[in-house]
């Protein structure tokens, strides 16, 4: 360096005292420098090196001039003095945003059953500008199931970012590159994570049943599978597979006895569908009927915490209508005995399969229109309606004649995810006593006419609808709300 130092100065001296056409250009190893250079270098085994420093000793230089070279050991960057900064060569100004990120990890496994995530974090160190946020982003579209959250987004010039990578059950089984963006003004640096997925338990629901459980069909298929510890078990439901239960006291879809700590995630392609609840029959304390119709059956029950990937349809079943007849009695005139008749309708089936309110056995005298039943189990089923009982009834009891004309309405059956509805009653009550009056004959007396019999208890209820999905308290990513879409009918709750 004290060598070249010494050519250049004995070459300035010589250019000084040279003539005038050679007074502007200095050249080393060139006869003829570029007219455009006051000093021209040429070697083809030798570059040229300015001075060599650290940042503090960059920065303790007196009024620095501008366009004054460096080259900083600190930073390994060639950098000049703009008149107000020192930038990089690849720098176009004071503010342009550059930094350093550097992770605390390059790749990880999620086993989902210990853990379903997994966490490392990145650490940055704006060089340059003033301080500036960094934003983070994920490049590309990861498999369904995989998120990335980054804590916080976006960090203010230096720090570090906690970054979570949460992997769901039916996320395949598999090694997933994960490319992390961090954009800076026009600086973008890019990171490559890996994450590994270990297997879960997968069970193929591939033909329509009814009252379908995990934990039986885990051990079926795999014998060996722990009881003892938990698992992680994946089910998909087929596309045009029915599943459903043979009663409404009974989920269609249950997770079962899987071992405490489980996961469990259901990929539904099918329809899963709660049985609808039977409309109710009739009210008489006498004989215990209370006329109640029956709740609707929840289409899943989850004993584990679960994430549900629904494609299709998961329906709670509808609830029965409620029933609106009554055990009646009446004093008859003329010192005859009461009168004891049941009358009214019975409650509709709820969606689906439910059964309507039949006529009931308990009973002597009725007059009574049953509820109809709902169609059969399917996702277009549609609930039952109540009995209507409106043709006015003539009773003839010795000399008293008795007219009653009934407006009975039974409840009507809830479609899928909706409780059954609440009917009508009201009936009226006409008697009167024939007499034969000598040379006159029968003469017809009224002795009570169009009396309005009042229920004798209170209305019976109808049916509440089951729940789409029944957690139990265990956690599931749909939120918990009353739903009515097109692929989820019926309450998400405990």
């Amino acid at each position: 360096m004290k060598n070249l130092l010494r050519v250049l100065a004995i070459m300035l001296v010589f250019a000084t005292f040279s003539s005038p056409a050679f007074s502007q250009r200095v050249g080393i190893n060139i006869l003829v420098p570029d007219t455009s250079a006051i000093l021209h270098l040429e070697s083809d085994s030798l570059g040229f090196l300015p001075p060599a420093m650290t940042t503090i000793n960059r920065d303790a230089i007196l009024n620095p001039a501008t366009g004054l070279i460096i080259y900083n050991t600190t930073d390994s960057a060639v950098q000049y003095f703009n008149g107000v900064c020192w930038l990089s060569s690849y720098q176009a100004n004071c503010n342009d945003c550059y930094f350093t990120m550097t992770s605390s990890s390059q790749a990880d496994t999620i086993d989902r059953v210990v853990t379903d995530s997994t966490n490392f974090q990145l650490t940055f160190n704006q060089t340059n500008g003033n301080p500036q946020n960094i934003a983070l982003a994920v490049v590309g579209v990861l498999p369904q199931g995989i998120t990335v959250t980054f804590s916080p987004n976006p960090i203010l010039s230096s720090g570090s970012v906690d970054v979570v990578v949460t992997a769901t059950p039916y996320v395949p089984a598999g090694t997933y590159p994960i490319i992390i963006q961090a954009l800076c003004g026009s600086t973008n640096v890019n990171f490559i994570y890996s994450v590994t997925l270990t297997p879960c338990y997968l069970l193929d629901v591939a033909n329509s049943q009814n009252n379908y459980s995990v934990s039986v069909a885990l051990y079926q298929t795999y014998p060996s599978a722990p009881t003892n510890q938990p698992v992680c078990v994946v089910a998909t439901v087929y596309p045009g597979i029915d599943i459903s239960s043979t009663t409404s006291a009974q989920p269609a879809f249950t997770t079962g006895t899987l071992p405490a700590g489980s996961i469990f995630a259901l990929v539904n392609n099918g329809n899963i569908l709660g049985r609808g609840g039977n409309g109710g029959t009739a009210t008489d304390p006498a004989s215990g009927a209370t006329g109640e119709g029956f709740d609707g059956g929840h289409a899943v029950n989850l004993t584990v915490d679960a994430v549900v990937q629904n494609n299709f349809n998961i329906y709670g079943g509808g609830g029965g209508g409620n029933a609106m007849a009554f055990g009646l009695s009446f004093q008859l005139p003329l010192g005859l005995p009461a009168i004891g008749i049941l009358i009214g309708a019975g409650g509709g089936g709820g969606a689906g399969s439910g059964l309507g309110g039949n006529i009931p056995s308990l009973f002597g005298l009725q007059f009574y229109s049953a509820g109809t039943d709902a169609t059969p189990t399917g996702q277009f089923a549609t609930p039952g309606d109540g009995g209507l009982l409106i043709i006015p009834i003539q009773i003839n009891q010795g000399p008293v004649s008795i007219s009653i004309n009934p407006n009975a309405f039974g409840g009507d059956g809830g479609g899928y995810g909706f409780p059954g509805t609440t009917g009508a009653f009201q009936v009226t009550l006409s008697i009167a006593v024939v007499v034969n009056i000598p040379f006159v004959g029968p003469v017809t007396i009224p002795v009570l006419t169009n009396f309005n019999i009042p229920i004798p208890v209170p209305i019976p209820p109808a049916g509440e609808a089951g729940n789409a999905i029944k957690h139990n308290g265990n956690s599931v990513n749909i939120p918990d709300n009353n739903y009515s879409t097109s692929f989820l009918k019926g309450a998400v709750g405990p």
